[in-house]
């Protein structure tokens, strides 16, 4: 008598939903933390007066992954560094920087009056000049608002494509599939982050190619595009593993597997049932 293998029990799918969920969470977990215990030695330096040991710490610390609160806090870190080493233009540019991405950033450590009344002058000069941005582009949507009215998108046709995926023994000789999806994801994922650190490079150094406030608004804002990009592709990637490896382990289903993919014109239904 023939015997089936069984199908992916509940507890199996619950385990590789909580893989999917815990290892992208996990590398920001452990890249925040790390970023913390520089920022702790970094604050440890500045109070002994050993000022370029904490600038290499900086940038040390912009070596691990890290979120824009934590960018900005290094970034300050580094403009009062330069400031008190005697660097005043590149201590401007750095606190310029920071207040570009955080405009009402306050100071992580207290400084003395003179670095105190040059943040707060760069922190006016910022907000001065992203006010005339947001007036500028402000009349310019208007502009084209009144020269040509936006016209609705037209509605596109529903469509609904149904398959039925007869069961397989093992799923096994599959799982090389999402592996080198995941695999292709998270290095995308890589190459996205690595732009994105350029982007914020050329802020931190004051390149001389952001010569406007436009210029370092288009910065950012490719930056932290680039960041979510590589964040999410590194994410996908993960999960496509975790999938291989799900599949690998577990098998496949014993029972058909019916899904139905449709769209209505504005978004995607999936219909199905999974063993």
């Amino acid at each position: 008598m023939k015997t089936r293998r069984p199908g992916m029990h509940a507890p199996h799918k619950a385990l590789i939903l909580l893989l999917l969920g815990i290892i992208p969470s996990t590398v920001r977990a452990e890249g925040a933390a790390e970023v913390q215990t520089y920022l702790l030695s970094i604050q440890r330096l500045f109070d002994d007066l050993e000022y370029e040991r904490a600038l290499s710490e900086i940038q040390l610390a912009r070596q691990v992954p890290h979120g824009t609160d934590e960018e900005v806090t290094l970034t300050l870190y580094e403009g009062i560094l330069q400031y008190e080493l005697g660097q005043q233009e590149q201590g401007k540019a750095a606190f310029k920087s920071a207040l570009s991405l955080r405009p009402e950033a306050k100071l992580p450590v207290q400084v003395a009056p003179k670095v105190k009344s040059l943040f707060e002058s760069v922190r006016q000069q910022v907000n001065q000049e992203m006010a005339s941005l947001r007036a500028q582009r402000e009349a310019e949507r208007l502009k084209a608002e009144a020269a040509a009215p936006a016209l609705p998108p037209p509605a596109l046709p529903s469509a609904t494509v149904s398959e039925e995926v007869q069961p397989r023994r093992d799923l096994r000789r599959y799982a090389l599939v999402p592996a080198i999806a995941g695999g292709a994801l998270a290095i995308a994922g890589g190459i996205a982050w690595g732009i994105s650190r350029g982007e914020l490079n050329q802020l931190r150094n004051d390149d001389p190619k952001l010569a406007t406030m436009e210029d370092v608004q288009q910065s950012i804002s490719r930056g932290r595009t680039w960041q979510t990009v590589g964040v999410s592709l590194l994410s996908v990637g993960a999960a496509g593993l975790a999938a291989a490896t799900g599949m690998y382990v577990l098998g496949g289903p014993d029972k058909p597997v019916a899904l139905s993919v449709g769209t209505t014109g504005t978004s995607a239904v999936i219909q199905g049932r999974w063993p």
